[in-house]
């Protein structure tokens, strides 16, 4: 028989034959084999279909509509409810740091639902399309979420690997350093650790209350892969601090710059001062100045500031100025 569908808004429907593949649900196969469909959240016919019922119960329907979703897991006696969030790799959502799939689990059944296109469900369809994926429900779950946490790690690899070149750069004159690369690395990283977190704490309710309701759930698995968001986290901790640490430094060193600069005009201002007070003094246009009519008055005059010069240099090295 086949299964109760939407009329429009299924991305695809597989039912899994329990050896690593699935067949379309709509094709004839064996009605006990779990289930798994994967809608468009914002299609008015899913919407509908949720709200119609269609096997979900009525809070859960809510939640997995909902716009704005952070990372968390819900066991229920008839399900499971569990929220996740990936890197976006979708073009079309470029305004969107981190996309969320929903998962309505049950022991037959699995629902997700999207908003953009998330590769770890294409990775999980093409596996089972090719007879190389999961045989229930709880290791298709599981293998949705490794393949999410997998796709985070070159990601989060590339923004260490471009902070590590600053660093080195930093410990030279950090000029080279392009910082709205550097902000962008650390708003990056907050916004995932941001979801990351909480996502953690999610997966560890997840593998603790969820047996109860998928008896195929594997813990060593679950373990492995809260293990591995684990890591992630503390390397997102770690790069912020990192960042933090290199935006000091160039702060610190621009700084230093500057104290420098204005050091070396003040010492060109002071020893040019009393020079200037002469020459100023020299240039008033009034009558009895000093060697005015005498043809080495000039030379004279460059002598005594020369002598002037020396002595105010001499003057500032004993006093450790310079």
């Amino acid at each position: 028989m086949d299964l109760d569908l939407p009329d429009s808004g299924l991305v695809f429907g597989l039912r899994l034959d329990g050896r690593g593949g699935a067949g379309p649900v709509a094709a004839d196969g064996e009605a006990g084999r779990p289930v798994w469909l994967h809608l468009e959240r914002h299609d008015p016919a899913v919407q509908r279909w949720l709200a119609a019922g269609a096997g979900v119960p009525a809070g859960v329907a809510r939640a997995l509509l909902e716009e704005d979703t952070r990372p968390r897991c819900v066991v229920r006696p008839d399900g499971v409810l569990l929220i996740l969030r990936g890197i976006n790799f979708d073009p079309s959502a470029e305004h969107e740091e981190t996309i969320a799939i929903r998962l309505w689990i049950t022991a037959d059944r699995l629902l997700t639902l999207r908003r953009y296109r998330i590769m770890a469900v294409t990775d999980q369809r093409e596996a089972l399309e090719a007879g190389e994926g999961a045989a229930t429900v709880a290791e298709l779950v599981l293998r949705i979420v490794e393949r999410l946490t997998a796709r985070m790690i070159p990601e989060i690899d590339g923004m260490e690997e471009s902070l590590v070149r600053m660093e080195v750069e930093a410990l030279d004159d950090g000029a080279g350093i392009d910082r709205d690369r550097l902000s962008a690395i650390r708003r990056r990283a907050l916004v995932l650790h941001r979801y990351l977190a909480p996502q953690r704490e999610a997966l560890v309710e997840f593998g603790r209350s969820a047996g109860a309701r998928l008896a195929d759930l594997d813990p060593l698995d679950c373990r492995e892969t809260i293990d591995r968001i684990t890591r992630l986290v503390e390397d997102l901790d770690a790069l912020r601090s990192r960042a933090a640490i290199v935006e000091d430094e160039l702060a610190l060193k621009t700084a230093e710059r500057m104290n420098r600069n204005m050091y070396w005009l003040s010492i060109v201002a002071t020893v040019f001062l009393p020079i200037g007070f002469v020459t100023g003094l020299l240039g008033v246009n009034v009558g009895g100045i000093p060697g005015a009519e005498s043809p080495w008055g000039f030379a004279g005059l460059a002598a005594i500031l020369a002598a002037l010069i020396a002595l105010e240099v001499w003057i500032m090295r004993r006093a450790r100025l310079i």
